[in-house]
C-alpha cells in the first residue's frame, strides 16, 4: 500500500524535524511551500482518526487554519475543534501538543478532554 509509505515517511521525517528545530530553540519553520503544506494536509486527513484514537467521549473537528478546509475526526457531542496549519495539526496529533501551535476551541467539556487526551501512535 503505498500511500501508507508516503504517509509515514513525510509525518516521521517533518515531526522529527520539527522536534529537532525546536529542542534547539529555532522555532516552527515559515517557509513551508505549498505542496508541501497539502502533503502535510493528506496525512491530517489520513491520520487523524487513528491518531486520536483515545477520545470517545467528545467529537472532534479539525480546521486548517486560513482556508476552508475542515474535516471531522470524532463524532460526539460536545464538539472541541483543533484549529492550525497542518504542520503544527500534525504535531499535535503525534502527541506533540505542547510544541504544536494549535487553537483548541469550543465547550469546556469538549476542550478539558481533548487537551487531556493522548495522541499519537
Amino acid at each position: 500500500m503505498p500511500w501508507v509509505r508516503s504517509f509515514a515517511s513525510l509525518s516521521e521525517f517533518f515531526v522529527h524535524h520539527e522536534d529537532v528545530r525546536r529542542a534547539n530553540r529555532l522555532g516552527p519553520r515559515d517557509d513551508l511551500t505549498p505542496a508541501l503544506e497539502n502533503a502535510l494536509w493528506r496525512n491530517v486527513q489520513r491520520g487523524s482518526r487513528f491518531l486520536s484514537r483515545r477520545i470517545d467521549e467528545v467529537g472532534l473537528d479539525i480546521v486548517w487554519r486560513g482556508t476552508q478546509q475542515r474535516i471531522t475526526v470524532r463524532t460526539g457531542d460536545p464538539v472541541a475543534e483543533l484549529n492550525g496549519s497542518p504542520g503544527e495539526l500534525l504535531l499535535y496529533l503525534f502527541g506533540r501538543q505542547a510544541a504544536a501551535q494549535v487553537a483548541v476551541s469550543g465547550p469546556q467539556a469538549a476542550v478539558d478532554a481533548v487537551r487531556n487526551a493522548r495522541f499519537g501512535m
